[in-house]
C-alpha cells in the first residue's frame, strides 16, 4: 500500500501525510489531530515505506547507532529506551550497540555503525579520553556523547551535574553525623568515577574535615565490583558508618555484603548511590541517591543529534543536567 491509498482515506495531501509519517510533524506545526487521523489511516491499509528507496532519495538511511557501556546497567537500559522512543517519533531507527565496558568493543561498534551509514551516533564512551579514531569519524557522522564525555572536547555533549550531586549526597551523610564515610568507586580515570570522587572530596574539604583514605576503593561499575570493594573495605574498616557508591550496580553488589554484615553484627551501615531511587521502596532501610533525570538526559541528547543531522546551528551544545539528592526514610534510620 502506498501513500495515495492514505490520501483517498483522509483527503490530506501527499506532503501533509509524507511529513508525518517521517516524523517532521512538529518541524511543519502539523497538528496532533491530523497526526493520528495518518496514522490511523496508514495502520487501516497496512502501510509500510520502502526504507531503501528512500535512503536512495533523501541520502539518509534513517538510522542512528546508540552506543551504551552496558546493557545490563538499568540506567542505560532505561535511558536507551527513552532515546530509542524519541527517535522513533521523529522518523528514525534506533541500532542499538553494547560495549560491556570493553574500549575495543566500543571501536568494532563505531565501524559496524559507520558500515551501516548510520546517520548519528549517540555514545556513552568507555574510552577515558578523546581518541583519533572518533575525530575522524565526526567528520562523516553527527556525534553526540550522553553521560560519560570527554571535558576538553569540542564534541557536543550531554551529562548530569555529577560533582555537584556528589558534594551534595556526602555533605548530607555528614550532617546527619556520620564520621566513618567510604567512597567505592567505578574505573579509575574514567570521566564519572573522577567527578563523583571529586565531588565526594570537596564536601569533605569545604567542612574542614580530613579525607578518609584508607576507606576509598576503586574498581569497577559492576555489581561484582561493588561487592569485592565493600568486602575489602569491611575487613579493613569494620567500623565504617556510611558507604558512598558511584553507581547503581556497585550498590546492588554492595549492599549484599552490607545485609549480611549487619545481620551478624547487629549494627546497621548507612547507604548512599547515584541512580538507586526507583530501588530504594524494595529495601527496609534508609538511603539517600543522587537520581539523574532520564527525560531531560534523553531530550537533550537527541536534539543535539538531530540538529546537527539536520544543519542547524544550536543555541549550546554542551549540557549539563542538574541532578536531586534526595532522603528516604532517614528519620527511621538506627
Amino acid at each position: 500500500m502506498s501513500i495515495k491509498d492514505i490520501q483517498k482515506i483522509t483527503g490530506y495531501s501527499y506532503s501533509t501525510i509524507s511529513r508525518v509519517l517521517n516524523g517532521k510533524a512538529k518541524e511543519f506545526r502539523i497538528s496532533d489531530e491530523t497526526r493520528k487521523i495518518i496514522f490511523d489511516a496508514a495502520n487501516e491499509v497496512n502501510y509500510r515505506p520502502n526504507i531503501l528507496a528512500r535512503s536512495l532519495r533523501l541520502q539518509k538511511t534513517m538510522s542512528i547507532g546508540l552506543i551504551v557501556s552496558d546493557i545490563q546497567n538499568p540506567f542505560f537500559g532505561e535511558l536507551s529506551s527513552k532515546i530509542e522512543v524519541r527517535l522513533r517519533e521523529s522518523g528514525y531507527s534506533t541500532i542499538l550497540c553494547n560495549t560491556n565496558e570493553i574500549p575495543e568493543n566500543e571501536e568494532f561498534y563505531l565501524q559496524v555503525l559507520l558500515d551501516r551509514k548510520v546517520d548519528g551516533i549517540i555514545i556513552a564512551p568507555t574510552h577515558s579520553e578523546e581518541w583519533k579514531y572518533l575525530e575522524e569519524i565526526r567528520k562523516e557522522r553527527a556525534v553526540v556523547l550522553i553521560d560519560r564525555i570527554f571535558e576538553n572536547s569540542d564534541l557536543p555533549w550531554v551529562t548530569s551535574e555529577n560533582k555537584i550531586a556528589a558534594e551534595k549526597m556526602t555533605t548530607r551523610l555528614i550532617d546527619l553525623g556520620y564520621e566513618k564515610i567510604a567512597y567505592l568507586g567505578g574505573i579509575p580515570n574514567t570521566y564519572i568515577n573522577r567527578v563523583r570522587y571529586e565531588g565526594f572530596r570537596d564536601a569533605f574539604e569545604k567542612r574542614l574535615i580530613e579525607l578518609p583514605e584508607d576507606m576509598i576503593f576503586f574498581k569497577g561499575y559492576s555489581s561484582f565490583a561493588g561487592e569485592e570493594m565493600m568486602e575489602k573495605l569491611l575487613n579493613k574498616c569494620p567500623d565504617v558508618e556510611a558507604v558512598f557508591c558511584v553507581n547503581n550496580l556497585v550498590f546492588f553488589g554492595a549492599i549484599k555484603t552490607v545485609q549480611r554484615h549487619e545481620s551478624r553484627n547487629g549494627r546497621s551501615i548507612m547507604m548512599s548511590a547515584f541512580d538507586i531511587g526507583q530501588y530504594c521502596n524494595m529495601f527496609k532501610r534508609p538511603l539517600l541517591c543522587a537520581n539523574q533525570e532520564m527525560d531531560a538526559l534523553a531530550d537533550a541528547s537527541v536534539n543535539l543529534l538531530l540538529d546537527q543531522i539536520r544543519g542547524k546551528v544550536p543555541q549550546k551544545n554542551q549540557i549539563m543536567i542538574p541532578t536531586c539528592v534526595s532522603d528516604f526514610r532517614i528519620e527511621n534510620r538506627t
